[in-house]
């Protein structure tokens, strides 16, 4: 486990959840993964701490990044972790978004590996976000919950870049409630319906780019034309 607090740090993994320092407003933190040095029931006690530090209560950690695999367990766990600012997830089994719905401190929003998630309603009163990103999604088919986030200005959907498994969803309709867009990345993901004009009544956007359908309306050649196409 790596630890930034009021000055910087670093400490191993497997520390205690106590040995956090008091001030500790980042943590980069692996608690699974661990390799051949821990046996499965040091491995065991080391999430078992974990989950229950963050389930007791609010934590002194502002900013929270998850660079192994978290568990259902351990995402389950954050529910209480309501001052987070910044979260960051590598990947993981986590498919229930609830234990993010009160975090409305949360500015920073990145989860990865989200192929098991299918709902994404939890998110949708996160108002303060700023910087979304959402990948490796696979079930999660309406994505109009992310059209409620008001604060949303760097915007980041897709599937798998290294496989890539190309997500089918229903829609970018949603893209029409955020105005407040700067910056839009959608890779790897393609809308049923084939209507990519929402991106056209995106008045704030300096860095946009979509992949490219058959079929889309208008045409990638009209977006990259008409809207400030990153490559």
């Amino acid at each position: 486990m790596a630890v930034d607090g009021q000055g910087s740090g670093r400490a191993p993994h497997d520390h205690a959840p106590g040995r956090v320092p008091p001030g500790a407003a980042h943590v980069a933190l692996a608690a699974t993964q661990l390799g051949g040095d821990h046996s499965r029931s040091e491995a065991r006690r080391i999430v078992d701490e974990w989950v229950e530090f963050f389930g007791t209560a609010p934590s002194p950690i502002r900013d929270l990044r998850f660079v192994s695999r978290t568990s259902k367990r351990m995402f389950e766990a954050l529910r209480g972790q309501t001052q987070l600012e910044a979260l960051s997830v590598k990947w993981g089994d986590y498919a229930d978004l609830t234990p993010l719905a009160a975090m409305t401190h949360l500015r920073e929003l990145h989860l990865r590996g989200a192929s098991s998630v299918e709902d994404l309603q939890p998110l949708a009163g996160l108002s303060c976000v700023e910087d979304l990103l959402i990948e490796g999604l696979r079930r999660a088919r309406d994505l109009s919950p992310i059209g409620d986030m008001i604060g949303v200005k760097h915007l980041e959907l897709g599937g798998d870049w290294m496989t890539p498994r190309v997500v089918h969803v229903e829609s970018f309709g949603f893209l029409r409630k955020m105005p407040q867009l700067r910056s839009l990345l959608l890779h790897s993901i393609a809308a049923d319906d084939l209507d990519y004009a929402p991106l056209l009544a995106l008045p704030n956007l300096t860095s946009v780019r979509v992949m490219e359908v058959r079929g889309m309306r208008p045409s990638i050649h009209v977006l990259k034309a008409e809207t400030p196409w990153s490559e």
